[in-house]
Parts: C-alpha cells; sequence; structure tokens
C-alpha cells in the first residue's frame, strides 16, 4: 500500500476528521488497472460487481451441501426440498457470475464492519477493496509509518 499512499491519504484525512461513523464515511476501491477511486461505504455496491442471489440461504446451503456430498447430488436434493425457488435463484447466481459478479451483498456487509473496526483504531485506519480478477482483498490501511494491514478475500 506504501506505493498507492500518495492516492489514499486524501481520502484517509477526510476519514480521520470524521465527527462520526456512518455509512457516508470515506473508502477507497481500487480496480484491476490500479486506479484508485473514492467512494463511501454506501457507495461501495457501485463499484463492485455484487451478486445478491449468492447471499440467499438456499444458495448458502446448497454450496455447504455441495462440499459435503458433490454438486450433482448437492443440486439433486435442492431441487427436491426448495424446487423452484432454488432453481430460480441458482439462474440467477450463474447469470450474475456470468456478468463478472466477484462478491456478495454478505461480503459488502463485512467490509462494512470492517470499515468500523479500522475508524475505531488510533490511528485511523480507511477501508481499502483492492479488486483483481475473481475476487477482491479487503484490506484497513493507515498511514505507512503506522500500517499493519490486515486482509481477507471476499
Amino acid at each position: 500500500m506504501k506505493r498507492n499512499w500518495s492516492e489514499i491519504e486524501p481520502h484517509w484525512l477526510r476519514l480521520s476528521n470524521r465527527t462520526a461513523f456512518d455509512l457516508s464515511a470515506e473508502c477507497v476501491v481500487i480496480d484491476q488497472q490500479n486506479e484508485v477511486m473514492q467512494t463511501t461505504l454506501s457507495g461501495l455496491s457501485t463499484h463492485l460487481r455484487v451478486s445478491s442471489a449468492m447471499s440467499n440461504p438456499l444458495v448458502k446451503q446448497f454450496i455447504a451441501l455441495a462440499r459435503e456430498l458433490g454438486a450433482e447430488n448437492a443440486m439433486h436434493k435442492m431441487l427436491m426440498e426448495s424446487g423452484e425457488e432454488f432453481a430460480q435463484l441458482w439462474k440467477e447466481a450463474q447469470s450474475d457470475l456470468q456478468r463478472g459478479a466477484i462478491t456478495t451483498m454478505d461480503d459488502v456487509v463485512e467490509a462494512v464492519a470492517t470499515a468500523k473496526k479500522g475508524y475505531d483504531e488510533s490511528p485511523r485506519r480507511i477501508l481499502v477493496i483492492q479488486v483483481n480478477q475473481r475476487d477482491c482483498d479487503v484490506l484497513l490501511v493507515g498511514p505507512p509509518d503506522h500500517d499493519e494491514s490486515e486482509s481477507f478475500n471476499a
């Protein structure tokens, strides 16, 4: 992050001067071309290709079952139990993935929780989302001399 700090710092300064945390808090998205874009927590979904369907409990249940039983058996079980509702959600999830979705709404909610954690630290750290080809990294970034970035794949 030190390489991009000069581009992130103005956004971090605005975040540091905030008196309260809310969804209008500053954060940064770095796209695949390494362009730094300032946004707010509420604006994250406009910068990230998000799949709402992948956050649905039925789709999550299928994914868990597929790990346990294999994809074919899990699909059969889900269609038998949840039928058309699951089939429609699965079709939507596949369409989202084909359109390049790299994260879920649950991941965005988790990123907001991570941003709150960074806001509460001293010195404050700003949420930075690094977009990769098939996923994104969620980081908390502070000034380079204090930075001990934490990350996870979304």
